[in-house]
């Protein structure tokens, strides 16, 4: 038996793009985070566990308040290195979106989802 704890479209401000200006002023990011255990969660201890407050506030940590980068993989790598580090964790799944993104026709959803170990499956 697997287990996923996630936390799904999580909206947080930063300042992160290719473009100087995207950089300069808070723009939202909708991130959502799925981990897998590494064993199941046992005897209604969290200790067993992973906390949803775990993944969010990393989440909010590195992308509202961590150094500015160019590009959302590197925010999904940043935020990977960090959960991954998590003695619970067997595998994580990142998903971040950038509904304001600049790009050259209206619509669309610029999107990045990376998974550890490479290769891992959801």
């Amino acid at each position: 038996m697997s287990t996923i704890i996630a936390v799904e479209n999580y909206e947080v401000k930063g300042k992160h793009g290719v473009f100087d200006y995207e950089r300069e002023k808070d723009q939202p990011f909708v991130v959502s985070v799925w981990v897998t255990l590494k064993n199941p969660a046992c005897d209604d201890d969290l200790t067993t566990s992973v906390d949803y407050g775990f993944l969010q506030q990393t989440v909010h940590d590195i992308v509202a308040g961590g150094e500015s980068v160019k590009m959302m993989e590197t925010l999904c790598d940043i935020i990977i290195e960090t959960v991954s580090g998590h003695p619970n964790i067997a595998g994580v799944k990142i998903r971040i979106e950038k509904p304001e993104a600049p790009m050259p026709h209206e619509g669309g959803l610029a999107v990045v989802e990376r998974t550890w170990p490479e290769g891992s499956t959801f």
